[in-house]
C-alpha cells in the first residue's frame, strides 16, 4: 500500500535533512530535487536568473517556475518574471543577518514588473511568493517571528517574505481573520495595493512542526500554484497536512489602512484590551429584532458590521456618498462592509436616517453586564498577572471542551479567591503589628513606671482572630482547593496531606512517572506540613500567645508572639509566599500536562516580562520553540521568581 502524500513529504523531509548535513552538500540542489519529487507539469524547481521587461533582475538558487517542456531536465539560465511562481532564499542555519539578507533579496524579486494578465473566465493568481528556507536554527521559532516583525518595519508589506521555514523547527507565515470571526487560514501577501480595504486582521502565525514544516511549506506552495496555473494537478492542503498539527501561536497582528498598507494593529485593538462595542438593534414596528448593527473602528476609517438577516447593502444607502464604493462581505451570521472613510459620527447619522426614513426602529442594545471591582491592583501586579490572568490564559490553551473549562474555573475560583483573602489577611496581620510596634516605640500607648511596663492599647484579640483566619484560609487553599484543582488536571496529590507513611508510599508510586514533581513535593512537604499542623492545633485549643514587651535601656520594645518557632510576622510572610508559589507552580505544571500534542510551556525571564502584565509563563512548541519549563522547587520569593 502506497504511503499518503503527507507521509511521503514527511519522509522526503527526513531524507533532505540527512543529505543537507553531508559536508559540502549543495543546499539549494538538495531542496530543488526534493521539491521536484512532488511538483507536476508545468512547474519545476531550479536555479534561475529572473528578468522583467525593463531589464531588472533577481537571481535565486531555488525558483519554482513554469517550464514549457513537460520532461525537460535543463535548468534555464534566464526566465521571465511572469513564469516565476515562487523564489526561495536558502540558508543552512538561521540567523538575524541571514533573515535580513533574505528580506532584501525577496524585496528585489517582488519589485520586478509583471505583465498585466488579460481577463479570463477563471481567476488567475499572479502574485509572486517569496520564502526563506533554513535547515536549522539556534533561534526558537517564536524569536524568529519577532525578528520578522522587526524586519517588516523596514519594508512595505508588498515586499515581505510570505513564509519563513526552518526544517527542524517550524514555520512562520501570515493568517487572516475577519472582524467578528476566528482565524480562517493562511494569507497570501498582496503584491499590489487593493482598491478596497476589508476589515480583516493579518496575524503573524508561528507553528512548531519539526520536520512536518516541509508539509506546511508545500501546502502553502501548492495552494498558490493551483491558482497560478489553473489546471495543475497538485494535492490540496488537507491532503498534504493530514495528521499535521494545526496549532499555531500568534505573535503579532496587522491591518490594512485606507491607503491599503499593512500597518501594526494598535495595542488597544487586541481582543481583551477593551470591552466589545455595543451594537444597535434594528426592530420592526412590533419590537421584533431584525438585525444588529455595529460600527467597527479601523485605522483611518471604519466598517459597518451587520449581524442578522437584513441586507446590509440596503442599509448602507443611508450613509450617502460615503458608501458609494462599499463592498459587502457575506458572513455566516450576517455581513460586513469594506473599510470606509467614516467615523462614529457618520455611523450615528446612518442610524438616525434609518430611524427617520424607514418603518424600522433603532435602539441601543442594553447589555446585561455586571462589572465588579475585584481588587485595588490590576495586571501590573505580579500576583494578579500570574495567579489570576496568567493561569487563565494557559487554561484557554490547554482545554477546548466547555465542560472541562467550567470544571477548572469552578475549582480555580475557590483557590484564587481564598488565596486572595489569605493574602489580604497576611497584610492585615503585618499592618496590625507594624502600627502597634510604632505606637509603642513612640510612647503613645506604652509607659514605663519604674520597672513596670504599662500598655494602654491591646491587639491580642484582633491579632488572634487574624491569625486564626490566616491559618484556616491558607490550609483551605493548600489542602482542599489545590487537591480538587489537581484532580481536574489529572494529578492525585492526596498523599501530600497525609501522615509520613502514606506520604512515602505516594512519593514512591509517583517517582516512577513524574520524578520532577516528586522532587518538588518533597521540598513542599517541609513547609506545608508545618502549616497544616498549626491549623490543626486550633481545633485542640491552641491560640496565639500574648504579645511580649521588654525594657531596653528605658525604651519599651515589642516582642512578637511565635508560631511554630517563628515570630508571627515571619511565619505569615513565609507561608503566604510559599503558598503563592505552590499554587502557581502546580497549576502551571498540571496545565502543561494537558496541552495539545506538540505544545508546552516556557518561563519568561523577569527582565523580559511586560510591565503592564508581568506573566511568568507562556505557551511554546515542543519542536523548535523556547526552552521547555520543568517544575523545580525554588526558595526565591514569589515576586523574585
Amino acid at each position: 500500500m502506497e504511503d499518503s502524500v503527507a507521509i511521503q513529504i514527511h519522509s522526503a523531509a527526513k531524507s533532505l535533512l540527512k543529505r543537507m548535513r553531508i559536508p559540502g552538500a549543495n543546499l539549494a540542489e538538495c531542496l530543488n530535487s526534493t521539491l521536484n519529487q512532488f511538483l507536476t507539469w508545468p512547474f519545476r524547481a531550479g536555479s534561475a536568473s529572473i528578468m522583467d521587461t525593463k531589464g531588472n533582475k533577481a537571481s535565486f538558487d531555488t525558483v519554482i517556475f513554469t517550464n514549457s517542456e513537460s520532461n525537460s531536465e535543463d535548468q534555464p539560465v534566464k526566465i521571465n518574471v511572469d513564469k516565476t511562481a515562487c523564489v526561495i532564499h536558502v540558508i543552512k542555519s538561521f540567523s538575524q543577518e541571514e533573515l535580513r539578507d533574505g528580506y532584501e533579496n525577496i524585496a528585489v524579486f517582488k519589485r520586478l514588473k509583471r505583465t498585466a494578465m488579460p481577463k479570463a473566465g477563471i481567476p488567475i493568481n499572479t502574485t509572486p511568493l517569496g520564502f526563506i528556507f533554513a535547515v536549522d536554527s539556534t533561534v526558537p521559532i517564536e524569536k524568529i517571528a519577532e525578528l520578522m516583525i522587526l524586519q517588516n518595519h523596514k519594508h512595505p508589506s508588498t515586499e515581505w517574505p510570505d513564509m519563513v521555514t526552518v526544517l527542524t523547527h517550524g514555520t512562520v507565515n501570515y493568517a487572516v481573520q475577519f472582524h467578528g470571526g476566528s482565524i480562517e487560514g493562511d494569507f497570501l501577501l498582496p503584491s499590489i495595493k487593493y482598491p478596497q480595504v476589508f476589515p480583516m486582521y493579518v496575524h503573524v502565525l508561528a507553528r512548531g512542526l519539526g520536520l512536518y514544516s516541509m508539509n506546511k511549506m508545500c501546502a502553502f506552495l501548492f495552494m498558490h500554484l493551483l491558482t497560478f496555473s489553473p489546471g495543475t494537478k497538485l494535492p490540496i492542503a488537507d491532503v498534504v497536512l493530514e495528521d499535521v498539527s494545526p496549532y499555531g501561536i500568534t505573535l503579532g497582528a496587522y491591518q490594512f489602512n485606507l491607503e491599503s498598507e499593512l500597518v501594526p494593529l494598535p495595542d488597544e485593538m487586541y481582543a481583551g484590551r477593551r470591552l466589545p462595542p455595543i451594537p444597535f438593534r434594528i426592530e420592526d414596528q412590533k419590537g421584533e429584532l431584525l438585525s444588529h448593527l455595529e460600527f467597527v473602528t479601523w485605522q483611518g476609517g471604519g466598517a459597518v458590521h451587520l449581524i442578522g438577516k437584513l441586507p446590509l447593502e440596503g442599509l448602507l444607502v443611508f450613509l450617502g456618498p460615503a458608501a458609494k464604493e462599499a463592498q459587502i462581505i457575506k458572513r455566516s451570521n450576517g455581513a460586513i462592509s469594506s473599510v470606509l472613510n467614516i467615523g462614529q459620527a457618520e455611523f450615528n447619522e446612518l442610524l438616525g436616517r434609518i430611524q427617520r426614513q424607514t418603518n424600522m426602529n433603532v435602539k441601543a442594545e442594553k447589555p446585561k453586564w455586571t462589572i465588579t471591582k475585584m481588587a485595588d491592583e490590576g495586571t501590573t501586579s505580579p500576583f494578579m498577572a500570574r495567579i489570576f490572568f496568567g493561569i487563565l490564559r494557559l487554561r484557554d490553551e490547554a482545554f477546548s471542551d466547555a465542560k472541562k473549562i467550567e470544571e477548572f474555573d469552578k475549582a480555580s475560583e475557590v483557590v484564587i479567591m481564598t488565596l486572595f483573602n489569605a493574602r489580604s489577611t497576611a497584610k492585615e496581620i503585618i499592618e496590625t503589628l507594624t502600627k502597634h510596634t510604632h505606637k509603642v516605640s513612640k510612647g503613645e500607648i506604652a509607659r514605663l513606671i519604674q520597672d513596670t511596663i504599662r500598655i494602654d492599647e491591646s491587639i491580642e484579640n484582633e491579632l488572634r482572630k487574624q491569625v486564626e483566619e490566616f491559618l484556616n484560609s491558607t490550609v483551605r487553599v493548600l489542602k482542599d482547593g489545590m487537591q480538587k484543582l489537581a484532580r481536574i488536571l489529572m494529578l492525585e496529590l492526596g498523599f501530600l496531606y497525609k501522615k509520613q507513611g502514606a506520604f512515602n508510599n505516594g512519593i514512591a508510586t509517583l517517582s516512577e512517572t513524574e520524578p520532577e514533581l516528586v522532587d518538588y513535593l518533597l521540598e513542599t512537604r517541609k513547609w506545608s506540613e508545618r502549616l497544616i499542623l498549626m491549623r490543626n492545633k486550633l481545633h485542640t485549643g491552641w491560640m496565639l500567645p500574648k504579645m511580649g514587651y521588654k525594657n531596653n535601656a528605658g525604651k519599651i520594645e515589642v516582642v512578637e508572639p511565635q508560631i511554630s518557632g517563628e515570630p508571627v510576622s515571619e511565619f505569615v510572610n513565609y507561608m503566604i509566599d510559599r503558598l503563592c508559589c505552590f499554587v502557581e507552580d502546580l497549576s502551571v505544571y498540571g496545565l502543561e500536562t494537558q496541552m495539545p500534542t506538540g505544545i508546552s510551556v516556557t518561563e519568561i525571564s523577569i527582565s523580559k516580562r511586560k510591565a503592564d502584565c508581568p506573566e511568568r509563563f507562556q505557551v511554546t512548541f515542543v519542536n523548535g520553540g523556547m526552552q521547555i519549563w520543568t517544575i523545580a522547587y525554588h526558595d526565591s520569593k514569589f515576586e523574585e521568581t
